[in-house]
Parts: C-alpha cells; structure tokens; sequence
C-alpha cells in the first residue's frame, strides 16, 4: 500500500489523533486475542494466511503483498510474549477472525500514516517504514546454500555449546521452511480427515504438532528454549501503545514461542530474516568467552563471500584481496600503509571492494535514531570513504602499485594497477539492510564525488549469479546502475529494483530523465521492476521441492517462467553471446560497447546480420566475393564519447581471416574508416544454416599505420581509396 492510499484511507493527518486510533486498535485486538487460546489462534491466523494467498496467484508466486498480512504472525506472537499470560481457552470463529483482521489492517495504516507525518528526517521515516511493514529478504531457493555457507564455520562452536552441528541446523531450519512455505499446511488437514471450513478446537489443538520445532527439527530442546519466549515473558517490553509499532519486534531474535512446555514456530520470515544474528547471540549469551572468536570468523566470512561470487559471474576476473597500498593520509598528506578488501579487475574494470560483517542497529530507526544511524555509518559511509581514498589515489597517480602483509612491516609487491577506464566502489554487507540500501547512495552518508558506488547486502548479491550469466550485460549492469545512483529521480525500494529496470530499459537513467523532462515535474514514483525476478525465484524453489518428474504446480497453473533477461532482438543477442562465450577481454569489452548502443542502433546491427547473413549464403557458390561489414559511432558530429569507432563485417566461418592474423589485420587496415583513431573491428563468422558461430575482435589503431615501410603505406593508401569509394555501409 503506498502513502497515498494510506492517506486517503485516513482522512486526518492530526498526529494525536492517529496515536488514539492506534491505542483503539490495539484495545480490540488486545481484547480479542486475550479470550482465545494463544495456540489456537496462531493456527487459525496462519490457516487464514495460507487459504488466502492458496487463491491469489499473485501471492502464491511473490509472497505477501499487504503489509498487514505480511506481518500478521510476527505482530500476534509480540502481543502474546509482551502481554499477561493469556488464559484463554475458546476457539475464534470465522467472524471473531475477519474483526481482528481487519482490525490490524487499520492498526497498520494508521501507523504508516503516522510514521510519515513524524517529525524526522526523511531517511529515518522511510527506514521504520521499511522494517515496519517488510520481511522475507531472502529467496527461499538460496536458503540452503546461504545459511550453509553462513553457518559451517561455527560448526566446532555450536557442537560444542549445544551438541548440535551445522549440517544438522540448517537442514533443521529448512525443514521448518517446506512446512511453513509448501502445501504440507493442507496435507496435514487432509491427513487428519479435517475439513478447511468446520475446524473444531480439539482439531485445531491436534494439527498444533505441525509447528512443533522439536518435532520438525530434530534440534536438541537447550537449543530451542534459547531461541525462545514464554507467553507473557517480556511483558514489560513495550512502554506505550506507540511503541508497539514502532520499536523492533521482541521476538526477533527469539523466533519461537513457548506454550505448555512445547516450543512452535509460526513466522517464517521473521525466522529467516535473523537466524543467523540469532544463532550467533544464543552461543555467545551461553559462553561469553567466544565472542574474539566468533568475530574473527565472521570476519573471514564476510571477506570471502562476496568474491566468491564475483567469480562466478566474471570467472577471468583478477582478484586480490587484503590487499595494501601508499596513499596521503591526515592533514599533513604524508604516504601510509591503506588497507583495502579487495579489488577485482576484469579488463579496463576496477571493482574496489570493501566487506562488512558488523549488524545493522538490532533496534527500528524510531527507538534510537542514532543507533541506527550509526550502523548505517560502519556499514556504507566507512568502507565507502576507503573506497574512495585508494580511487583518488589511482586517480592522481594514473597507476597503483598494490602490495600484500608478509610480516608486521614488510610488504610484497603483488602487481601494478594502470589502463583502467571505469572503476566501481562495491560495499558488502553480511547484514540486510534492504530498507535502505537501494538508496543509500542518496543520502548523507555517501559524499557527493566521482566515485559510483554500490551497496548490497550479501543476500542480494547472491541472486546476480543466478541472473547474469553474460560477463558483458554485468558490467554493462554496474556502468547503468553508477548513472542512475547520480540521477536524483530514481528513488526505488529495492537493490532489485535496480535490475529489474535495467532488463526492461536498459540506460534506465536516461529514461527516467526523459520522463521528469518531458512532464516537468518534480518527483516520479517508480512502481516495483522485480516482479518477474520474483516469479522465477518462486518458481525456482519451487521445482526444486518437486519430485523432478513432470512440471511443477506452478508451470501447470500460470505456465513456465522464463529467466529475465533484458530484451534483445534474436540476432543481435547472438551476436552478444558469442563474443562473451570466447572469454577472451576483447571480445566482451566489444559487446560491452555494443550493449551501450540505443534501441535504433542495434535494431540497424540485429537487421544487418539478418539480412546480410541472407545475402552471404547467396553468394556461398559464386566466384564474386561479398564481405558486408557496417560501421558505428564513425561520423565526428554525432560522437558517442563512451564509445570508439566500431565494425562489424560478416564472412563465411570458413573464412582464412579467421586463422591467418597478418591477412586478417591487411584486410581490416584497408577498411577501417580512420587512419587517426582505434577501430573496434568485429569479424562475424557465419555457417551454412546462417548461424553465427565464430567472432574475433581485432583493434586497428594508428601505431599500426605508422610501423608500416613508406611504400607499403602507400599501397594500402591506394587500396583504402578504392575501397572508400566503392564501400556502403550502414551508419549510426
């Protein structure tokens, strides 16, 4: 629900009067639940979520959509753990739920209104926002691998303070997710003979084993008690009705509820969203002493991580972490030792990178607004400013010599950094902190420079992966996310948010640009972008809890979901993937290039292999000879400054340029449009069925021009005019 809605919904904007509907609100909700008993209302509250979004396939597919809803379990089970032990004993009926929730409903609204008329500053207000009303950042696919990777390195820690393995956690943890996320909610109705319509409080009390942890799990009952609270255990944890919305749930890090001596979890997302912090604050209030230990792996974790999967996506990539180089530190500017993550280079690419593994303030943005901030400072402002200070130095110097620890004061040159053309600070976060990491570049804590920046949580970072296989569409990626952190417009709430635009616009600043010139206003709302990243999400883990034969539930119901992908005509994106399946630097820094081109100008590239590729074949048999080739970016009025001269030429894969460099570099040195400047020649090879299968990318510059003997030169000369005269190309 946007701000708008909420505002038409509420027509007062007087603050005291929205405190007192809020206090009214939870009276009733108060009153309710206190008359029923406590695990019989969890079970209807997720019965009523589950039968609800059963038959809404927009739900099914992205999870919660109204923020009521999607934190109706995590708001229930607060009230229960902070209220007086609930003695209750009778059944809500289906009219006793509807009051309650749409009781909620209006809790939820009001407190949205609230908390964007407050008198805070905007990046506070739109953070309580986000924590109050969104959950469930990780996609459930990545649960597995993410928290075996998060987890495996506390194993010999959580068998010794809780006789519990890591292996075993996670599968523990993934067994609560299939029952709380898959149809086993219905199988176990259907199990018990239980009709979803008539459910009779003794049924009800039955199907209570269903959330039992200690059954689902498998986890030693010391464990679970510590993850735990007891109905009415933090009955003191909230000082005002306010504050019920507004302060950090108290069982974000107790995820479990205690009632009758059995443990049960009801909020999956909360689970998920905090297990790890969860985990690592049971094993320290059990054995204090552990917490150095603890943080030195943490730090080893965060360090590794995001390289890991930087390397999946750019696997030719250079990288060097805990790396040290010289650069003018304090007000004297005198050259120290820095210290810096890591770097990854790919080509003229410099990604600097900087890991943290500190937490995001565990209390909302209303409760301590300093708190907040300050973690906000660790987590994007620190490591962006390190970033910054290695950029300037490479920068002033024009190269940067790195350098790796041996000893306390001796370091080894590792290699010497120069050519580069983009550089891109990356700031990784083990925390999500979603809220506001998708405009963080907008805000105080990053300084306005020449720097992009990019900050993402290691959540976040673990979907690109799976959504960018292409080495050239990622950097093309980072080059349009680092114009659209400047473009004060794009203002979205999500890290993929970013992604999504940049599928459906591909400059997605450009675009947005036009849009507020074209209207003349001051402000754009950007609707959500990661809607089909979503479906396919779902889809994923979707197929991966089938049984692997025949289509999933979801491809029977709404059909297959494509991977996303950025739109491209069919030859122009054969023509990208070639040159990105060579892995040769070249190859993909021409198709990043190419992927810089507007719509128009790669409609002219996809039409000029389809046609020309039509004509080719024609002339397969005959004694002339045709090499179609077009230029780009030649015509000195109509520059692209990002971009060099660029040729494409399409031959036959069983060409002789294609093995034969010295008749390759005549042949191109006699067509390229300059003398003066570089030419990025793209030579094409197509076989009999007009497929393309072979590229090369050659560079024709002046130097080459100029080693050549002076009657040599001016053969090629004569033989350029000729061509000059003779050719037509296509233009850009």
């Amino acid at each position: 629900m946007s701000v708008n809605d909420s505002i038409d919904m509420l027509p007062f904007m007087d603050i005291t009067k929205l405190e007192k509907n809020i206090a009214e609100s939870l009276t009733k909700i108060r009153s309710t639940i206190s008359k029923a008993n406590p695990l019989i209302t969890l079970i209807q509250l997720h019965g009523h979520k589950f039968f609800n979004h059963f038959g809404d396939i927009e739900a099914s597919v992205h999870g919660n959509v109204k923020p009521y809803e999607n934190k109706l379990l995590d708001f229930t089970q607060s009230l229960l753990v902070t209220s007086d032990v609930n003695v209750g004993t009778v059944c809500l009926n289906l009219d006793e739920i509807t009051c309650y929730i749409e009781e909620l409903e209006k809790l939820f609204t009001a407190a949205t209104v609230y908390v964007n008329f407050a008198p805070k500053d905007e990046l506070i207000k739109y953070s309580q926002g986000m924590q109050m009303n969104v959950s469930g950042s990780l996609y459930p696919f990545f649960e597995k691998e993410h928290f075996t990777d998060m987890l495996s390195p506390y194993t010999d820690l959580l068998n010794d303070i809780f006789g519990i393995t890591s292996f075993d956690l996670v599968e523990g943890l993934l067994a609560i997710s299939r029952n709380l996320r898959t149809m086993g909610f219905m199988e176990a109705l259907i199990d018990s003979g239980i009709s979803p319509e008539e459910v009779s409080e003794g049924e009800l009390l039955n199907l209570a084993e269903y959330f039992n942890v200690k059954d689902i799990t498998g986890w030693p009952i010391e464990f679970i008690r510590e993850l735990s609270l007891q109905q009415g255990e933090y009955k003191d944890f909230y000082k005002s009705d306010l504050q019920v919305m507004l302060k950090e749930p108290p069982i974000k890090y107790n995820p479990f509820i205690g009632i009758g001596g059995k443990y049960y979890c009801f909020s999956i997302d909360n689970l998920i969203d905090n297990f790890y912090r969860t985990v690592l604050r049971a094993m320290r209030r059990k054995k204090s002493s552990i917490s150095n230990r603890i943080n030195d792996i943490q730090k080893d974790l965060s360090e590794s991580l995001p390289f890991r999967f930087f390397k999946t996506i750019l696997p030719t990539s250079q990288m060097f972490q805990n790396i040290f180089y010289k650069a003018p530190v304090g007000a004297n500017g005198k050259n120290e030792w820095c210290e810096c993550d890591g770097i990854i280079l790919f080509d003229d690419v410099m990604i600097i990178t900087e890991v943290k593994g500190g937490a995001l303030s565990p209390v909302s943005p209303f409760s301590d607004e300093e708190a907040y901030k300050k973690s906000l400072n660790d987590l994007a402002k620190n490591p962006y400013e390190q970033s910054l200070r290695l950029f300037e130095e490479y920068r002033r110097v024009g190269k940067l010599e790195i350098y790796q620890k041996e000893t306390k004061k001796r370091y080894k040159l590792i290699t010497s950094i120069e050519n580069i053309k983009f550089i891109q600070a990356c700031c990784v976060t083990l925390d999500d902190f979603n809220e506001i990491a998708s405009q963080i570049e907008k805000t105080e804590f990053i300084q306005n420079s020449d720097l992009p920046v990019w900050c993402v949580s290691v959540n976040d970072l673990r979907v690109y992966p799976e959504l960018f296989d292409s080495p050239s569409l990622f950097l093309n990626y980072l080059y349009q996310r680092s114009h659209a952190a400047k473009n004060p417009y794009i203002k979205v709430n999500d890290e993929l948010d970013h992604i999504g635009m940049y599928f459906a616009y591909n400059d997605y600043s450009t675009r947005i640009q036009e849009i507020a010139d074209e209207e003349d206003i001051g402000e754009i709302f950007i609707a959500s972008h990661r809607d089909e990243i979503d479906a396919y999400m779902a889809r994923k883990i979707n197929s991966d809890l089938d049984d692997g034969e025949g289509e999933s539930f979801l491809d029977l119901l709404i059909g297959p979901a494509p991977k996303p992908k950025q739109e491209m005509d069919f030859m122009f994106e054969q023509l990208i993937n070639l040159l990105d399946g060579t892995k040769d630097h070249l190859c993909i820094r021409a198709a990043r290039y190419l992927l810089l081109l507007d719509s128009y100008s790669r409609d002219n590239i996809n039409e000029f292999l389809l046609s020309r590729s039509k004509r080719l074949a024609e002339f397969k048999n005959r004694k002339a000879i045709l090499t179609p080739y077009m230029a780009f970016n030649f015509k000195k009025e109509d520059r692209i400054s990002e971009l060099p001269v660029i040729m494409i030429f399409l031959l036959h894969a069983s060409n002789k340029l294609f093995k034969d460099v010295v008749q390759r570099k005549r042949f191109l040195m006699e067509r390229v449009v300059f003398e003066d400047e570089p030419a990025y020649c793209v030579l094409v090879g197509m076989n009999k069925n007009k497929e393309l299968t072979k590229v090369i990318t050659h560079v024709i510059g002046p130097e080459q021009f100029q080693m050549l003997p002076e009657s040599s030169y001016k053969l090629l000369k004569n033989t350029r005019e000729k061509i000059g005269n003779s050719r037509k190309f296509k233009e850009l």
